[in-house]
């Protein structure tokens, strides 16, 4: 395509590009050295709230970050719109800034991106990633649409690049192979987002622990893989003592840290194999494969004897903890991963009943421990 566009003269060609650049479903911006919008596609008028006419007398591009801040397209404390928009505006002028998540007033979540012209332009792009990162969808539809994602951005930066050939009149070997260098950059620098989206839609932000539909969708694959080859399976549940008291007296602050000190003790505790999810709140669970009832017992144990014996060091003020655990391993007639943990989750509720800071195992496992 490329090709053929270049053998064609200027009057025809970009007419058509134009066109095609219009059908986009991610808003491009074209800037001349002076910061003057050279082209914007219909995806620009849509995102920056402008009538589409607007394209007839071309503003400058800090003006048009300025109008759609004014009317609320991004929203952010009126104090705080200056500094933002001279943050954006050097981000374009430098032309090398990295990749930048924006939140925008209808709850989209765009990825800007910026990349310098061999004439001293600038491309700016505003790719919707809306409800990618974010939502706790099931493993596999989450990295499914992790590799869709990539090739639309390679096919975007395809497009942005035809555009950049386009404006120019003569194109050499020294500046294709510029250009063809620059898209290997921005390539890996996608790929450490990738990885980054990825890390946030699997994992709690607050505590590093797998969220739950992670721990859920990975605790379902080892129920079917322990069913086939008669592997046992247990799952522990693990709720923190008194833990409004924590938030009462320390505040959300203290509330918090606990948490991440909690799970930083229970990992150091586990195996590579083994897996802890925040399942909720104060709520965690651990998943022990291959593992005994009598060996998960003493891993249960060790585990509640850490946390008792750890005081979180909150500022001036250690905060002293305990941890309640119910133990559950997998049956026979255990299908879902739900169901080992719905019993694992009344043995915690017994050991809550019954003094907390203690282990109990499912009843009809055959044995109870205690601290």
């Amino acid at each position: 395509m490329l090709g053929f566009l270049l053998s064609e003269s200027a009057e025809t060609a970009l007419p058509a590009l134009g066109e095609a650049l219009d059908l986009l479903d991610f808003a491009i911006i074209l800037l001349d050295p002076d910061m003057r919008v050279r082209f914007a596609n219909n995806r620009v008028a849509e995102l920056f709230s402008v009538s589409a006419d607007f394209r007839l007398t071309p503003p400058y591009f800090p003006a048009l970050l300025e109008q759609a801040a004014a009317e609320g397209r991004f929203p952010m404390p009126e104090a705080d719109r200056p500094a933002w928009l001279q943050a954006c505006e050097a981000a374009v002028r430098a032309g090398t800034a990295p990749p930048g998540v924006i939140e925008s007033a209808d709850g989209q979540t765009l990825l800007f991106r910026c990349a310098a012209c061999p004439d001293g332009g600038r491309i700016v792009t505003y790719t919707d990633l809306s409800g990618e990162a974010r939502h706790e969808a099931d493993a596999a539809a989450l990295r499914f649409t992790a590799d869709m994602r990539f090739n639309a951005e390679m096919m975007e930066s395809q497009a942005a690049h035809l555009a950049s050939l386009a404006e120019a009149s003569e194109y050499n070997a020294q500046r294709a192979e510029a250009a063809r260098l620059l898209l290997e950059d921005e390539i890996a620098e996608r790929r450490q987002l990738e990885t980054k989206l990825r890390r946030l839609a699997t994992t709690d932000g607050l505590t590093g622990a797998l969220n739950r539909a992670e721990f859920l969708a990975l605790g379902q694959r080892e129920t079917e893989r322990a069913l086939h080859s008669s592997r046992d399976l247990v799952v522990l549940m693990l709720d923190v003592d008194h833990f409004k008291t924590i938030n009462d007296r320390y505040g959300h602050a203290g509330g918090d840290c606990a948490l991440r000190h909690l799970v930083a003790l229970l990992q150091a505790g586990l195996r590579n194999v083994d897996r802890l999810g925040r399942l909720g709140g104060e709520e965690f669970a651990i998943m022990l494969p291959a593992t005994a009832q009598e060996p998960a017992e003493r891993v249960a144990q060790r585990l509640l004897t850490a946390v008792a014996g750890t005081n979180v060091p909150f500022g001036d003020t250690p905060i002293a903890m305990t941890v309640s655990i119910g133990l559950a391993i997998r049956r026979d007639t255990d299908r879902s991963i739900e169901q080992i943990i719905a019993r694992a989750d009344d043995a915690l509720y017994r050991a809550k009943n019954t003094g907390r800071n203690r282990v109990v195992t499912d009843l009809l496992a055959g044995s109870t421990a205690t601290a």
